[in-house]
């Protein structure tokens, strides 16, 4: 039996009301050699029963059910029984363009690249949609110099640049060679143990890659829900958030980064926080004192000092600047009323 040429993993939990659509798009697809990994990661809902339907309805699905464990680790199940010769993750409340994986398929084959990456828009149940773009142009990435910089940006820009990333890291906007992924056993850790498991999952891809591309086309579609987002607003995440920051310190250290490593690693646990905080400020439902609480608690977190004794902080923008100088100085009346200034808040990067 011949491999499918793509094989697309697709965890579920809980989402009942929007795997239909999902699916659609994964099932009409232009490029029909194809098999749809269904990952029942023990959803407690009627999802189970769903994708067992669709596998009866179509011999390219398959259905794995298990006890909840994340969704890292529901996409290392499907990796685990996938044949394709490229894998593809879609998370099953997000969509994909029919025409995706036939394009990609071809470029990928093509010149024999191990990854492509691609952009993508958002949406919500109203009906907006807002474009995301990361990429601007087609890019292809031959030499190991080449590469190790597209990795940095994949974590964030420099200080002095005004963005806080280059390039986005969700490994659901990628079509990955199977067999590099398989005979080097690269796998997805547990996001309850590292928060952001795209981006460690892709760093340690690229970093064993010999030939990376890039084009702009926004293929995915990304739900913004708004139930997702709050349950994102836990007073933890800054912590977690440092957990994953020492993780990649050692990462880059290991394979030799250097200072770029660490300006890049720093940048991004001190945006990510910056965003976390604006976003606990903004969209939680506690109380000003109890916010004021959960502040005072963050700013006397020891490894403000640290960052702002060796990171060159001043070179951020002029906003990102005061807000970290008030972070470790530990201002919280004033860094309160900074963050509250701004009303709208700007969604996260690599969280859903």
């Amino acid at each position: 039996m011949n491999k499918p040429k793509v094989s697309i993993i697709v965890p579920v939990y809980n989402v009942e009301k929007y795997l239909p659509s999902c699916m659609d798009s994964l099932l009409n697809q232009t490029l029909t050699d194809i098999e749809i990994i269904l990952v029942d990661d023990g959803s407690p809902d009627h999802c189970p029963a769903i994708c067992d339907e669709y596998a009866k309805k179509d011999h390219r699905i398959r259905v794995i059910h298990k006890k909840n464990e994340g969704l890292g680790y529901a996409r290392n199940s499907g990796l685990e029984t996938a044949t394709g010769e490229y894998i593809a993750f879609v998370d099953s409340d997000d969509y994909v363009a029919l025409n995706t994986y036939e394009k990609l398929y071809k470029l990928a084959t093509d010149i024999k690249t191990d990854v492509v990456y691609f952009n993508f828009q958002r949406f919500n149940d109203q009906g907006d949609t807002w474009e995301s773009p990361t990429i601007q142009k087609e890019v292809h990435y031959r030499t190991e110099e080449d590469i190790r910089g597209f990795l940095l940006d994949m974590i964030s820009a420099g200080p002095e640049e005004k963005s806080d990333m280059v390039i986005q890291c969700s490994s659901c906007c990628a079509l990955y060679r199977h067999e590099l992924i398989k005979s080097l056993e690269i796998r997805f850790k547990s996001e309850r143990e590292l928060i952001s498991e795209d981006m460690v999952f892709n760093l340690e891809f690229l970093l064993r890659s010999e030939y990376v591309m890039t084009i702009p086309d926004a293929f995915y579609n990304y739900r913004v829900n708004v139930s997702s987002l709050s349950r994102t607003m836990r007073p933890d995440r800054i912590t977690k958030g440092y957990i994953l920051y020492q993780y990649l310190l050692e990462l880059l250290k290991m394979n030799n980064f250097g200072i770029d490593g660490y300006l890049r690693t720093t940048k991004f646990f001190i945006e990510n926080s910056r965003g976390r905080i604006h976003q606990y400020m903004m969209q939680s439902s506690l109380s000003k004192g109890e916010k004021m609480q959960w502040l005072k608690e963050v700013v006397h977190y020891p490894y403000w000092q640290e960052i702002a004794s060796s990171y060159p902080y001043r070179k951020l923008s002029w906003k990102h600047t005061l807000q970290f100088y008030l972070l470790y100085k530990r201002y919280c009346h004033l860094l309160y009323f900074l963050e509250t200034m701004h009303q709208r808040v700007k969604p996260l990067n690599n969280y859903k």
